[in-house]
């Protein structure tokens, strides 16, 4: 379903793509451990903080935590009153990867990534990149599917998620298109439907009672499965997220990511990922003898709801 390119200007003509250099075994039971059981980064995290930073690099730190993730300062810095279209932002996504790529001599693999990209940069050609604009269907898909892909592309990505201060500059203008495209296509694909997803960790003591707290936010995009059997196979922690966001009266939903099995080329992984700035309740926490693994609960939260609080209360 995937595999195939769009005919600049037909949507309706489509040719395959080679995919040789990147096949893999897609029938494994068992779920990718880079992807599903590295640790997930909270807000409330610590990390260390390098003294010699210079201020530069410092402010952009702060404005990453302020606005939650590298992509959105990218978006402020290169997007935001540029007149670029869609098609000007893949372009740079697709020259960013080959430039990432090649620095970790990952040149082929990168151009062949750039080059999925390119075959439907012509979808964005007409839309300009205001604050609502949507993405096509031709271009998220195609995004979301590389995320999938065992690549250099989503562990890089997901590096940096993790370890913040490891981003630069140079990666915001790398990275961001990408990343961007990534988190405003989940929000227009949001999964709707409520069930429960894992996502199996190996904690210390310390980094289990961060996900402790009344409020945990996910500052990084977070791949987690609806099967539960395969997300116990790692780590002393199995996080249990209850997709059903809680409501006030008058709410309206807000929905934290959505499943992308059907995208994924490895459909056998049943992923449902996470966006990034995504805010869950902890509910309990459970030790399971018999399993020898923590359990901890946590349910979907609007986020704009806690925020409002929060603003609120610090204000008073």
């Amino acid at each position: 379903k995937h595999q195939v390119q769009y005919k600049k200007g037909d949507s309706h003509k489509q040719r395959s793509i080679k995919r040789v250099q990147l096949d893999r075994d897609r029938s494994s039971l068992h779920l990718r451990e880079e992807r599903f059981s590295l640790p997930v980064p909270l807000a409330t995290s610590t990390q260390a903080i390098d003294d010699n930073r210079d201020v530069e690099m410092e402010i952009l730190h702060v404005r990453i935590g302020r606005l939650g993730h590298f992509a959105a300062v990218y978006a402020e810095d290169h997007i935001n009153n540029q007149g670029k279209s869609l098609a000007d932002v893949v372009q740079e996504a697709a020259n960013g990867i080959i430039k990432e790529g090649s620095a970790l001599n990952k040149e082929k693999e990168a151009r062949w990534l750039a080059a999925q990209l390119l075959a439907v940069k012509h979808f964005g050609l007409n839309i300009a990149t205001d604050h609502m604009f949507r993405i096509p269907a031709e271009i998220g898909d195609t995004v979301v599917h590389m995320y999938t892909l065992e690549t250099f592309l989503y562990k890089l990505v997901n590096s940096h998620g993790r370890h913040q201060f490891s981003v630069t500059n140079e990666t915001v203008k790398t990275l961001g298109p990408f990343c961007l495209i990534l988190q405003r296509y989940l929000f227009q694909i949001e999964t709707k439907n409520f069930f429960t997803v894992y996502r199996g960790l190996s904690l210390t003591d310390e980094q289990r009672q961060l996900f402790m707290t009344k409020i945990v936010e996910f500052t990084a995009f977070t791949s987690t499965s609806k099967n539960r059997v395969k997300a116990e196979q790692f780590g002393d922690t199995l996080l249990v997220i209850d997709l059903e966001p809680e409501l006030s009266d008058g709410d309206t939903a807000e929905y934290c990511g959505s499943d992308i099995a059907h995208l994924s080329d490895f459909l056998n992984e049943e992923e449902f990922l996470i966006r990034t700035g995504t805010f869950f309740k902890f509910i309990k926490h459970e030790y399971n003898s018999k399993m020898k693994k923590h359990l901890i609960y946590l349910k979907s939260i609007n986020g704009s709801n806690f925020l409002a609080a929060d603003f609120m209360s610090r204000m008073s």
